[in-house]
């Protein structure tokens, strides 16, 4: 059996397809990214048989025509490609071409391309690598907000920090994590991270100017090994081997060293089910339909896919969707407020890479309320991103790539360093996620209802002014760093979470402790919707180490 199953032809397919649907797996678990590719990963290690399915393409060699290095929009121009060579060139990239449309009510709906992953690794393939623990009162969320409103917040997670922690600690080891001490977390143990990576004029002078604010910069901590010209690749595939995400730190070696199987381009579609038992996984391969069984059913396919799934496995049994007798699946959806300052660089010098080097929590908890974290973001992306990212864009701005395309390289690429500014919203039972009609090539795969609730649009307003005070004027400019908010952006997504919340009381949640789903033996949910809170910080660690601690739960098991 070859490393990555990857059949050459129709007949090959449905032969492989058909062939893996005849064993009865240990687990079969749905989607490669930071939740599933953890999980399978430590299973296969522990002796289980593993079998991965990836709806995107796992051969990400530039030989085959994957796009790495780059945004899949600076090798194309989007004028002269139909809508199906449009989808090849981002699978291609690992990245998904679904369709999704935001349904709020009091809203127009619109209909959106988010950049999420589809492919080895997940969107774990295309984040920026920011692998950060989450605070201790994270865990004990409800008490952090000055006024939660109507939110469903809950007092506190089914699993406490001090039990997280060498889950933490494992996958710090296991994705090779790099950074410094964080000084206001003088608790938190530090002898599991890598030493940083070398800090760039840029970023020194940044965090010279930070520290002269009265602020606490440390070394942002990344799952990067930072090889000769790495350009820290975020939203798009590393070229290098720079990036530590799920795929390749994970799943290949689960396939080549640990007997596992991933087979790609493969999508599911629903998961059958007695009343108490899941009895497999239906999905679609290359025009073909098969159903993948095991012992144990994970389904990891992200905050967004994930509840989808469950409410298209709708039967006798369950009639209003999988592990949703109290209609909870899909709801209590979170996804950060993301703000972004562009701060104009003293240092003239353009580095590339290397930009994701610098946090400060000096936000995180203040005046008995909570906001979130300042990072580095990255660069600003190319013009060719920008006109290349939707239609609209291009019939805008495709007539300026001649004259606009190097002033804002030089202008705007070169002279800028960007921080992001991230907020933890908090989960409301009104947003939601749901299944959408699908059909057509524009088609959206799900819609996603999210209102911004009055005490949360209060906070945001607080964090800005906070945010804006500290740090004045950047040295060397005129001006105060340039503000773009993007609370009301509900088509930028990155870090949503929270549509099958975990807790004690089925009552109040979709999975147990264990992340099993309530009144289910053998189904786990492991991906970013199992957070009862989003903290203010990254997710990917958390859904690493929790990924690794429900694999034991689910080796003890079987």
């Amino acid at each position: 059996m070859s490393a990555l199953e990857s059949a050459r032809s129709a007949d090959d397919a449905e032969d492989t397809a058909a062939r893996l649907a005849s064993v009865t797996w240990d687990a079969v678990v749905v989607g490669t990214g930071m939740g599933g590719g953890t999980l399978g990963h430590e299973l296969a290690r522990l002796g289980r048989r593993v079998l991965f399915l990836e709806k995107g393409i796992t051969d990400v060699d530039p030989a085959s025509g994957a796009i790495t290095g780059s945004y899949a929009e600076q090798t194309f121009d989007l004028a002269r490609l139909t809508d199906e060579e449009h989808a090849d060139r981002l699978a291609r990239a690992g990245r998904s071409s679904a369709w999704y449309e935001d349904s709020t009510p009091g809203r127009k709906p619109k209909r959106f391309q988010p950049i999420s992953g589809s492919g080895l690794g997940g969107s774990s393939a295309l984040y920026g690598m920011v692998t950060e623990r989450l605070f201790r009162e994270d865990f004990t969320p409800r008490g952090n907000f000055a006024d939660v409103g109507d939110s469903t917040v809950p007092e506190a997670w089914p699993v406490k920090y001090e039990e997280m922690v060498p889950w933490y600690q494992r996958a710090e080891r296991l994705y090779r994590v790099r950074g410094t001490a964080d000084p206001l977390r003088p608790e938190d143990d530090t002898d599991t991270l890598l030493p940083p990576g070398p800090v760039t004029a840029r970023n020194a002078a940044l965090a010279e100017f930070l520290s002269g604010r009265g602020l606490h910069p440390y070394g942002l901590h990344v799952a990067c090994e930072y090889r000769p010209e790495c350009a820290t690749c975020e939203t798009f595939l590393c070229a290098r081997a720079c990036k530590n995400h799920a795929g390749n730190v994970c799943v290949t070696p689960a396939v080549q060293e640990l007997g596992a199987t991933v087979l790609d381009r493969t999508t599911a579609v629903r998961v059958e089910a007695t009343r108490t038992r899941v009895t497999g996984v239906v999905a679609r391969r290359d025009g073909q339909t098969h159903t993948f069984r095991g012992r144990v059913i994970v389904v990891a396919g992200g905050a967004l896919q994930t509840p989808v799934l469950l409410l298209n496995s709708r039967s006798e049994d369950w009639p209003g969707g999988l592990a949703n007798d109290n209609d909870l699946v899909g709801r209590n959806l979170m996804r950060h407020f993301m703000d972004v300052y562009l701060f104009r660089t003293p240092v003239k010098k353009s580095v590339p890479g290397q930009t994701k080097e610098v946090s400060v929590n000096d936000f995180y908890l203040a005046d008995g309320d909570k906001y979130g974290t300042l990072q580095s973001m990255g660069h600003i992306p190319p013009y060719e991103f920008l006109m290349n990212y939707s239609r609209e864009g291009r019939r805008l701005l495709g007539p300026l790539h001649g004259l606009a395309r190097r002033p804002w390289r030089t202008m705007m690429q070169d002279r800028f360093i960007v921080l992001a500014a991230i907020m933890e919203d908090l989960p409301r039972a009104e947003n939601r996620v749901l299944p959408a009609d699908g059909s057509g090539p524009r088609g959206p795969l799900l819609q996603l209802q999210y209102k911004v609730s009055d005490q949360d649009r209060a906070r945001h307003r607080r964090f800005h002014r906070r945010v804006r005070s500290a740090l004045g004027r950047y040295t060397g400019s005129l001006l105060p760093p340039v503000h773009v908010s993007g609370i009301d952006m509900n088509t930028a997504l990155g870090h949503q979470c929270g549509t099958c919340r975990f807790g004690d009381d089925p009552r109040t949640s979709v999975l147990d402790p264990d992340n099993r789903a309530w009144g289910l033996d053998n189904l786990y949910v492991v991906d970013a919707s199992m957070m009862p809170s989003s903290g203010g910080i990254n997710p990917s660690l958390t859904i690493a180490a929790n990924a690794l601690r429900v694999g034991h739960a689910i080796h003890d098991a079987l």
